[in-house]
């Protein structure tokens, strides 16, 4: 019996690598396009740019993501200066973990390096987050702000969510990684992403470009690093943004998903309340309204463009 279960076990093992390397083996990761800006202490950032007038755009995708996460969008901004980064571990942008206030950092050394003047800044989910405490802290600095599905108010994330980061962290360790890289952990991985798209799309379809990039980029090592320490961190960092929202005073649009399913609409319309200048617009479909409502978003910036000075 013992001898059985042995093979059993055996067996199941010898699947789950052929899975591994079959179904589960992730895309190469491609060559990045735009150009990188080198930041304090190397931390080098990358960014794909659209010239035009001013403001200038800047665009802070959420967790995990990409600068091209915004391709939609500013492709309907013709003629006005768009910058979309991959933030500070994700995408093409140096890897591994960087805490809020170095997000926050980046932020400011970009619009330094790259002269943006006063930009209006666009954050989806997290991204959002990062707009906010942003303006908050350099209330002078920012035009305005578009957030899209932004993580703020009352939005979460669950001890399972946090769970899994912790997991993430651990299989990230040397060694672990390599041990795991070659058993079970690209299985893994797909099958995490893909049922994470699968709710974040919901209740529109995965978008293939979006899926092939989280998959080749986003699922890879320091990307990987990156999502675990901001999921860890994000609960502690949203209730200190919350205490603040009333001192912030930049014109804002919240835009909101009235079926996300990762910021509820409750927590929006929270958010769009507790902003002293803010305007709310609701959109059908879920968390990824910069795949499904790239038309919202740059009506929303045209909007706010329209009362700078010059705009």
């Amino acid at each position: 019996m013992r001898r059985l279960i042995v093979r059993v076990l055996l067996a199941l093992l010898a699947l789950v690598v052929v899975l591994n390397w079959t179904y589960g083996r992730l895309p190469a990761t491609p060559r990045p396009t735009g150009r990188f800006v080198q930041l304090h202490d190397g931390l080098r950032v990358r960014y794909l740019e659209r010239p035009g007038s001013g403001p200038a755009v800047l665009l802070i995708h959420g967790l995990p993501g990409t600068a091209e996460d915004f391709n939609l969008v500013t492709s309907l901004l013709a003629g006005r200066r768009t910058i979309a980064i991959d933030r500070p571990g994700f995408g093409f942008s140096s890897g591994g973990y960087f805490p809020f206030p170095r997000q926050l950092q980046a932020v400011q050394e970009v619009i330094e390096k790259l002269h943006l003047g006063r930009p209006i800044l666009v954050g989806h989910s997290y991204g959002g987050a990062i707009s906010l405490a942003f303006a908050e802290h350099h209330p002078q600095e920012v035009a305005g702000l578009v957030l899209v599905d932004a993580a703020a108010t009352c939005t979460r994330n669950s001890a399972y969510e946090r769970d899994q980061a912790r997991m993430v962290r651990a299989i990230e360790l040397p060694v672990i990684s390599q041990i795991a890289d070659v058993t079970f952990s690209q299985l893994l991985r797909k099958v995490s992403a893909e049922a994470g798209d699968a709710e974040a799309f919901n209740p529109a379809a995965v978008a293939p470009a979006h899926r092939h990039r989280v998959l080749a980029i986003n699922m890879k090592h320091g990307n990987l690093e990156a999502w675990a320490g901001e999921t860890l961190a994000a609960n502690g960092v949203i209730e200190a943004l919350d205490r603040g929202l009333s001192q912030i005073e930049t014109p804002a649009i919240v835009i909101q998903g009235a079926s996300d399913r990762l910021v509820k609409p409750a927590c929006g319309r929270r958010l769009a309340a507790r902003l002293p200048n803010a305007r709310l617009e609701m959109v059908s479909g879920g968390h990824m309204a910069p795949y499904t409502h790239p038309q919202t978003i740059a009506a929303a910036v045209q909007r706010l463009a329209a009362n700078y000075p010059g705009g």
